[in-house]
């Protein structure tokens, strides 16, 4: 009654944007906070993603990156004006972490 061509597409398209959302935040939480400098994110980035599959990673969720990069740096920064703002450098994370790759 309720299971249909039609309904399988929107469950399978729901499926797909919920996944992008749920690992497009996983992968822009850990390249945040290798960009801030943190020891243990820069060793957890380098320790399981290679060169090819980090840059795959961000450029599949380059847009999920910017609005984790505006909700947990730039907001925070304007409101409670604890720190220096972390800039928004992604060459200067993969050089650091895979040199000239």
């Amino acid at each position: 009654m309720f299971y249909s061509l039609e309904f399988s597409f929107w469950y399978l398209l729901l499926g797909l944007i919920l996944t992008y959302l749920v690992w497009g935040f996983i992968v822009a939480f850990e390249v945040i906070l290798g960009m801030s400098g943190s020891k243990v994110g820069r060793e957890w980035l380098k320790k399981r993603h290679t060169y090819k599959m980090l840059y795959r990673e961000v450029a599949a969720f380059y847009p999920m990156i910017l609005v984790g990069y505006l909700f947990l740096e730039v907001i925070p920064h304007y409101i409670f004006r604890m720190k220096p703002l972390v800039k928004f450098d992604l060459d200067k994370l993969f050089r650091e972490l895979y040199g000239e790759d």
